[in-house]
């Protein structure tokens, strides 16, 4: 399968690219980052993002850190442009599924 199929232009905003994960204790990680909004807010009657996840994706250490990315829960995924969005890490260690809390950091 293509990297073309993973990604089709379904429309909805995407950032592929580096970031930095920044763990709840304060160390931070370089990541390759894959991230798609799953919602948009106006959407959804009396929206709240407690409630709701609005970007998800995947996260892969750029290098062989000796960190486990699970362990960002909740975590903040820091992009290029300093825009900041809070996530919970699904699995890991190296390479993990992320849920956004929040707003996303893109799009």
């Amino acid at each position: 399968m293509s990297e073309n199929k993973l990604h089709q232009d379904d429309g909805r905003p995407r950032y592929v690219g580096p970031a930095v994960v920044v763990f709840p204790d304060g160390r931070e990680a370089a990541v390759a980052a894959s991230l798609v909004i799953r919602l948009d807010p106006a959407t959804v009657p009396e929206f709240s993002y407690d409630r709701h996840s609005t970007w998800a994706g995947s996260l892969t250490l750029a290098v062989d850190d000796d960190v486990d990315l699970f362990d960002a829960a909740p975590g903040i995924l820091r992009l290029p442009d300093g825009r900041e969005g809070e996530f919970m890490a699904t699995s890991g260690p190296r390479e993990s599924g992320c849920s956004g809390l929040g707003p996303a950091p893109f799009g």
